[in-house]
């Protein structure tokens, strides 16, 4: 499965500044999704879990979808739709969704499946629909995802949306970095517990700290719990490459690409370091290779390898890469911004 969301320039979801000042509540609610799609046993269900982890989200959906027409109340049935709806960034589904986590939920209490459910997608249906909206279900969302934990603790999902939204919500919407830390700290396993407080550094910009606790774990063997690790992990290296400390992040991806061959990010961000380091043949050679690989399109990946060929003197390469950026129109603004400078040096036709 490809690791995702670990979204390829700072600041992300995941990286914030240093000290205790909260990102507005958007950033949580963004956050949300992205932690409902990680690779992990998020189903306890073996034939949706498949359908899921081999990313068959068409698939995840119908089977969904055939089995609460027969069961409405099917708590796995219901997580499956959520996540199918989630991933596949369908707002109708996200609304379908929504309507049977928020009916599961009422009807069943204690089915933690439907009160995550219900917690994160409308987190990320709120965001949609704007910051008033937002603002006014935090409360709605955080007692989901507090009812989802307090259920089953030891479900490893559920305490890491709960602590995402103490550690970034306002404290007048309910945020508290004091129960963020209770809840790394209790985890039940010592890993969990190291994760999250890696977590929870990366998220006070101590990104050095939060790499050291990371890197460690790269060989856990709870699914769940290293799709954490690796973006996480990621995002700290990546924000070490843009706080020019890009020599501090390079274990971190040549771990990445002897480890995980088959993903981008390795050499990604290797290739981001490279560059950094004025090795921009290296660079060139790295980005291109990530732009053959899984989640390739997480990155911006036109607009790195034009840089690499601008420094290299491969001018018309390099107007073709940025051209390409710039046309399809996403990435950060700053990006845009820079690839539009870079085309008019030279000579965007």
């Amino acid at each position: 499965m490809t690791l995702r969301h670990t979204v390829p320039a700072l600041p992300r979801p995941l990286v914030r500044r240093a000290g205790p000042v909260r990102r507005p509540l958007a950033v949580l609610l963004v956050l949300l999704a992205a932690a409902t799609a990680s690779p992990a046993q998020m189903l306890a269900d073996p034939a949706l879990e498949g359908l899921y982890q081999a990313e068959r989200l068409a698939d995840l959906q119908r089977a969904a979808q055939q089995r609460l027409a027969a069961q409405p109340d099917d708590a796995q049935a219901v997580l499956a739709l959520a996540l199918a709806a989630l991933e596949r960034n369908d707002t109708a589904l996200r609304r379908e969704a929504l309507e049977r986590a928020r009916g599961c939920a009422e009807r069943q209490p204690r089915a933690q499946p439907c009160h995550y459910a219900h917690g994160t997608l409308l987190g990320v249906q709120a965001m949609s629909d704007g910051m008033l909206a937002a603002a006014r279900s935090a409360g709605t969302v955080r007692e989901a995802l507090d009812t989802a934990h307090t259920l089953d603790p030891s479900w490893y999902p559920a305490r890491g949306a709960l602590l995402e939204f103490y550690a970034l919500a306002p404290g007048m919407m309910g945020g508290s970095s004091r129960k963020a830390a209770e809840l790394a700290r209790a985890a039940p396993r010592p890993e969990q517990a190291t994760a999250l407080q890696g977590r929870l550094l990366l998220g006070e910009g101590q990104r050095a700290e939060s790499l050291a606790l990371l890197q460690p774990l790269l060989p856990v063997a709870d699914p769940t719990l290293r799709a954490d690790v690796l973006q996480w992990g990621t995002q700290a290296a990546l924000g070490l490459v843009n706080d020019g400390r890009a020599a501090q992040a390079q274990g971190w991806f040549e771990r990445l690409m002897r480890e995980h061959p088959d993903e981008s990010a390795g050499p990604y961000g290797l290739g981001r370091v490279k560059g950094e380091l004025g090795d921009w043949a290296g660079a060139l050679a790295l980005l291109e290779r990530a732009g053959r690989l899984k989640g390739a399109d997480r990155w911006p990946m036109a607009y790195r390898i034009g840089i690499a060929q601008q420094q290299l003197g491969q001018r018309e390469a390099a107007r073709a890469s940025l051209q390409r950026f710039v046309d399809a129109g996403k990435g950060q603004k700053a990006s845009l911004e820079d690839a539009r400078k870079r085309l008019a040096e030279l000579g965007a036709r």
